[in-house]
């Protein structure tokens, strides 16, 4: 999808809108578990790995999840198929 990640700021959260859904095959449960890593930039993933932007691949909704841990407020994820 020809589209840009959006990213809004508020006093109270941060949204982050990632358009056209989730990769093929991967359902919402596998995804927010994050047991499957399906990379839709490898070029791009492999230079951040390679920098030290980040530590491992298919990670960062399990340390969103993670941090929010104890918290009385929990991140929110809704998920579309587009």
């Amino acid at each position: 999808m020809n589209s840009q990640i959006k990213i809004s700021m508020f006093d109270d959260r941060i949204e982050i809108v990632s358009p056209g859904g989730l990769p093929s095959g991967l359902s919402k449960e596998e995804y927010l578990l994050g047991q499957i890593s399906i990379l839709r930039n490898p070029i791009l993933a492999n230079l951040f790995y390679r920098l030290g932007l980040i530590e491992q691949f298919g990670m960062g909704i399990r340390r969103i999840i993670s941090s929010y841990q104890g918290s009385v407020i929990q991140p929110k994820f809704k998920i579309f198929e587009n």
